[in-house]
């Protein structure tokens, strides 16, 4: 994975981008072991239904107060002073590397050579949060996120075929301007149902569920950390149910539960789409990101993704065997990422057949790359690592007055 041969591919290829909940870390948590301990509490059928419940009201519980409710702008840091100060800094860094990293794949777009390809970037995301949003507005960058209306936007499938041109005030010259398509794949926190189409919310479903939670004591429910393995939990909410009124608890449980699920995004488990209008949607767009895969001399970058998701880790592989132009760099945090990820693409298995991808982790990338002049030494793939190592330097490439001036 050589910088030159990066910006001469991005120079002359459709650019897409695949990204997971890796890069809103520190501030949001991964869906990391809530996603298995779903799947596994899906798959187990000798769990009993009480024990059931209470484990996955507690899953959804964490992840409602650790990745949504800190996404709204009402949102305060109410831990003690020294988390306060961790958690804004941590934010704060977030939106930051959202917007260097708009601002370079902008530059690149903008200043890159190719009359053939037009200047727009697929980003498809897993992400339910709202980093891109608000770093597009701040930025105030071209995007196009499906919705189209201003007093009432409506999410359309066909939003996303639209390209963009600036006119010149005095000589109506007209020139195609970078625009980002936002693809989320796994809905969104403020996305609603509206009958049978998908509308932006102003997260009144929150404020149901908040209070839905609110009949509930913290004592109901299971302390879930990032070591939490089922059989664990299995035993815990085994021995607090023996202390409680299972009849009125179950009641409790269910309305909370029926209350999140009314939310707009996908749920990983293997009945994910069987409550939301995501249903058609998910496919649909995952039907785009497989067009997008299978047109000739494409790019896509992975950041901050696992393949967890089967779907999209199947259509991916299906795509780089039967599309040998299809180049895939994903970019892994550590070594130890790096090998979880070619475990799940099937390296050991042999899946990948053209050669066509590449993981790469900071030692293999520093290695391949040390003759750079700008680039030094680093020890993870963080989303700053990924900006200041990849990205600008590609738009220093394109556009070589921004080493003096900036961007």
């Amino acid at each position: 994975m050589k910088i030159e041969i990066l910006k001469n591919s991005i120079e002359s290829c459709n650019v897409n981008f695949l990204v997971g909940s890796g890069l809103s870390r520190p501030y949001l948590i991964t869906l990391g072991n809530i996603e298995l301990l779903l799947e596994g509490l899906d798959r187990n059928d000798k769990i009993g239904e009480m024990e059931k419940i209470m484990i996955q009201a507690s899953l959804y519980k964490k992840y409602f107060e650790e990745v949504m409710v800190k996404n709204l702008d009402s949102y305060t840091f109410i831990k003690n002073e020294k988390e306060e100060v961790d958690e804004e800094k941590d934010y704060d860094n977030v939106i930051v590397n959202y917007r260097n990293f708009l601002q370079h794949i902008n530059t690149i777009l903008l200043y890159r050579y190719t009359p053939i390809h037009n200047k727009q970037i697929n980003i498809f995301t897993t992400n339910i949060d709202l980093f891109f949003e608000k770093a597009l507005e701040e930025t105030k960058l071209e995007f196009n996120d499906g919705f189209k209306g201003r007093l009432n936007p409506i999410f359309n499938l066909s939003n996303f075929q639209k390209s963009y041109k600036k006119t010149s005030l005095h000589y109506k010259n007209t020139s195609e301007i970078p625009v980002f398509n936002l693809l989320k794949l796994h809905g969104s926190i403020n996305w609603k149902k509206d009958t049978e189409r998908i509308v932006l919310s102003s997260f009144e479903e929150f404020q149901t569920i908040q209070k839905a939670l609110e009949e509930l004591t913290e004592s109901s429910f299971l302390q879930i950390t990032d070591k939490s393995e089922l059989t664990q939990l299995v035993a815990e909410a085994s021995e607090k149910l023996k202390k409680l009124d299972q009849k009125e608890i179950r009641e409790k449980y269910l309305a909370f539960l029926e209350t999140y699920d009314q939310l707009q995004i996908v749920n990983p488990t293997k009945e994910k789409f069987k409550t939301t209008l995501l249903n058609t949607y998910y496919y649909e767009l995952l039907r785009l990101y497989a067009n997008e895969m299978e047109k000739e001399n494409t790019l896509l970058f992975v950041l901050g993704f696992s393949f967890a998701d089967e779907h999209i880790r199947e259509i991916t592989i299906r795509a780089v065997n039967s599309n040998p132009t299809l180049q895939l760099y994903v970019i892994a945090f550590d070594d130890n990422a790096k090998k979880d990820i070619e475990k799940a693409l099937g390296f050991d298995d042999n899946r990948i057949l053209n050669g066509n991808v590449q993981v790469v982790d900071s030692h293999l990338y520093y290695t391949t790359n040390k003759n750079e002049e700008d680039l030094t030494a680093f020890e993870h793939f963080c989303f700053s690592n990924i900006n200041s190592k990849i990205f600008e330097l590609i738009s220093k490439k394109v556009n070589p007055s921004i080493r003096n001036h900036g961007i």
